[in-house]
């Protein structure tokens, strides 16, 4: 047995093997690199919100340096709340309710620590985010991946009820859900909510609702949050960030908002793992939100257009994304015969100066897969990364 087994498991959700053969390839390459392997954005966050902007005093500010409430910030948690309420219908919030934290990643990872038990088994909706499995093995959680999404926006696979029950066992205490989703881009109906929702109830599970593309949905579609359903604000965790939302990502601010006594649990594993969000990162974020609706509209409106431009000029198949930031494209029809993934054809990619995330870091069965970020550069660099995709498609056959 490992000395650590779980550091080694958590290694399946994204083997460090294949960026490091992507990385090879790289190296052969003479020019610019495009990064479509990232989830970023190309924007830069609400004037307002930046570093420079926040007005803090010169020379020594104790305000700055002190520790803040391991809570957040009573004013910052204040707005959040208002926000829950008046966006995502979450009536129930209060500042009991919202927890702080370093990122969506520490707020999910703090999340799954409070609702479950070492050796419960949790279903991934698939495909999902990467991180999420490692989270998971990390606190020696089960993930059971569930084909769920690409089939749903396909018209496959429409009885939703059906194909959770399939997966559930005894074992199963929750499910994680991101909604819209990463990587494909599907976004939710209030009826494939309420699915999901009633599957849950049965049989007493909670959801572990990853929300952090909430502002970026397209073609008049609306988020809807899982909590603010009957029902489901006492048995959802629902994780936010402004990473995504403002184009803070390097700030590392998110939160969890859920029932008041799960909460009071995400609050110990917050405290004795980082203790508190830095005041300077709060107050940024706290101007992001209050006064960064004008970068809402730019971005949802830029992210748009880069997401049409993409899917009009890909040459491999992908569904068009509802919402989030990524194309999710297949290229089995570009594998050789010796070819066991996408790896293959991610190879070549970087040779020529482009970098896309592999599938099967979205769950098993979509190695044939990749995932390209649509809002990580500007439309030029876009429309000549395109390019550089589809010359080595060509190239391929």
């Amino acid at each position: 047995m490992a000395k650590y087994p779980n550091l080694s498991a958590s290694a399946d959700a994204l083997p460090l093997s294949i960026f490091a053969r992507l990385y090879e390839r790289l190296a052969t390459f003479d020019g610019d690199v495009i990064q479509f392997q990232i989830g970023d954005t190309c924007l830069p966050p609400p004037e307002a919100s930046r570093l420079g902007a926040l007005g803090f005093r010169t020379g020594h500010d104790p305000e700055l340096y002190a520790y803040s409430k391991p809570t957040g910030d009573p004013v910052f948690v204040s707005a959040i709340v208002d926000k829950l309420k008046r966006f995502n219908k979450i009536e129930h919030a209060k500042p009991e309710n919202v927890q702080l934290t370093c990122g969506a990643t520490h707020a999910l990872s703090c999340a799954m620590r409070a609702v479950m038990d070492p050796g419960d088994q949790m279903l991934l909706l698939a495909p999902y985010w990467p991180l999420v499995k490692g989270i998971a093995i990390s606190l020696s959680v089960r993930p059971i991946e569930t084909p769920f999404s690409v089939d749903v926006m396909r018209g496959e696979g429409a009885d939703i009820e059906a194909r959770l029950e399939d997966y559930i066992t005894p074992q199963t205490s929750a499910m994680y859900v991101c909604n819209p989703n990463n990587p494909d881009g599907k976004v939710l109906t209030v009826a494939e909510l309420e699915a999901i929702a009633r599957v849950a109830r049965r049989h007493g599970l909670w959801v572990l609702s990853d929300e952090v593309y909430e502002h970026f949905t397209y073609d008049d579609r609306e988020h809807v949050s899982m909590a603010a359903l009957p029902g489901m604000a006492a048995r959802t965790m629902t994780c936010f960030s402004f990473s995504k939302s403002y184009g803070q990502a390097g700030l590392r601010v998110g939160y969890v908002v859920g029932p008041k006594l799960a909460v009071e649990a995400v609050r110990k594993m917050a405290n004795h793992t980082v203790y508190s969000v830095p005041k300077a990162l709060q107050r940024s974020a706290h101007r992001a939100l209050t006064e960064g609706a004008g970068f809402l509209d730019e971005a949802r409106d830029t992210y748009r257009r880069a997401r049409d431009y993409a899917y009009e000029h890909i040459k491999a198949p992908c569904v068009l994304p509802e919402g989030s930031t990524y194309l999710f494209v297949n290229l089995s029809e570009w594998i050789d015969a010796e070819g066991e993934c996408s790896l293959s054809v991610l190879e070549r990619m970087a040779e020529a100066g482009l970098l896309m995330a592999p599938g099967a870091a979205f769950g098993g069965q979509f190695s044939d897969w990749a995932r390209l970020c649509f809002s990580a550069v500007s439309q030029d660099v876009l429309a000549e990364g395109i390019n550089r995709f589809n010359r080595v498609l060509d190239e391929t056959k």
